[in-house]
């Protein structure tokens, strides 16, 4: 069986391991000018090594060193190495940043997810942490108590985790058990990327209803109506039931007409009965007004004009 891609029978268990090729893709470059990526070279060797064959294992560690460059990678060279597991150590030892297990740990239990953080950067985060501790762990401890301790390291961290989500899909996640970090973590992601699948057809449905939407007729515009002319009027662009002077005339005569009948009703009416005792009354007493009148004028000329006594004769 071809050693690049063979089956190992191991304890009743079958185990696939993965082209020389494939591994060697899996190590990245480090530059030790930049020892903030220490960690991220250390896991992703880790990945490569745990999925290689012993004779792999030779392989993939000459490639490893090869991978480290910058000022300090002389340091590294100078060494002779077993196997990856003591390369790593010296790696840790050597860059990385200088905080104790209490402080791994406090960083580890002060995280959680921020405002416009995803769901995947937060659990890169908590999985870094996680892996520090880790890491600090193996090359520090040497007793017994290393198994329960990196134990309760894979539980702070799970804990931290879930309970550090800062939308519902932290809610979803404390109703479920999951026994490991990867495990809600790969649920978190599936779930996150449902949601935004979601909104993104509905943000699309709603385009495509504004776009589908008929364009309404302006009903202002002239330009579709006939030039047709008025029979009224004469004048084009309107009809004569649109006719304004039509409906002016209209206007005006009917008014004319209602003032005309109410005139006419008004005079048909007879007068009052008391009306017409008033003026009776009034022409009578005029009448006798004038009678007394006359026959006091007349007495009166009378008197004037006749004489009294002889002297007044006589002077006359």
């Amino acid at each position: 069986m071809s050693t690049n891609k063979m089956d190992i029978k191991t304890e009743g268990k079958i185990e696939e391991h993965l082209p020389l090729s494939t591994l060697l893709q899996l190590i990245p470059d480090f530059n030790t000018n930049d020892i903030s990526q220490v960690y991220r070279y250390i896991r992703s060797c880790d990945s490569a090594f745990k999925l290689s064959t012993d004779t792999q294992c030779e392989i993939l560690l000459v490639f490893a060193l090869n991978k480290i460059t910058g000022p300090f990678s002389s340091d590294v060279h100078a060494k002779q190495y077993k196997d990856w597991a003591e390369l790593k150590i010296f790696l840790i030892q050597k860059f990385s940043q200088t905080k104790t297990l209490g402080h791994l740990h406090l960083e580890l239990q002060s995280m959680f997810q921020k405002p416009t953080e995803s769901v995947t950067d937060y659990l890169h985060r908590v999985d870094l942490c996680r892996n520090k501790i880790l890491e600090k762990l193996a090359a520090e401890i040497k007793d017994e108590s290393l198994p329960g301790r990196k134990t309760m390291t894979e539980e702070s961290a799970l804990n931290v985790f879930i309970n550090g989500l800062n939308s519902d899909i932290g809610i979803m996640l404390r109703t479920r058990e999951f026994k490991t970090l990867s495990e809600a973590g790969n649920f978190a992601m599936q779930e996150e990327k449902i949601r935004k699948m979601n909104s993104a057809r509905q943000d699309l449905l709603s385009n495509q209803k504004i776009t589908s939407r008929p364009p309404r007729p302006n009903t202002n515009s002239n330009s579709n109506r006939p030039q047709q002319s008025c029979n009224y009027c004469k004048k084009p662009g309107h009809l004569i039931s649109e006719c304004r002077k039509r409906a002016y005339n209209n206007n005006l005569k009917q008014q004319t007409n209602t003032h005309t009948n109410t005139h006419q009703n008004q005079r048909a009416l007879p007068a009052p009965q008391h009306f017409n005792k008033s003026v009776n009354h009034l022409n009578s007493q005029a009448a006798v007004e004038m009678d007394m009148f006359t026959e006091t004028a007349s007495n009166n000329f009378s008197i004037a004009h006749t004489p009294t006594s002889n002297t007044e004769i006589q002077e006359l």
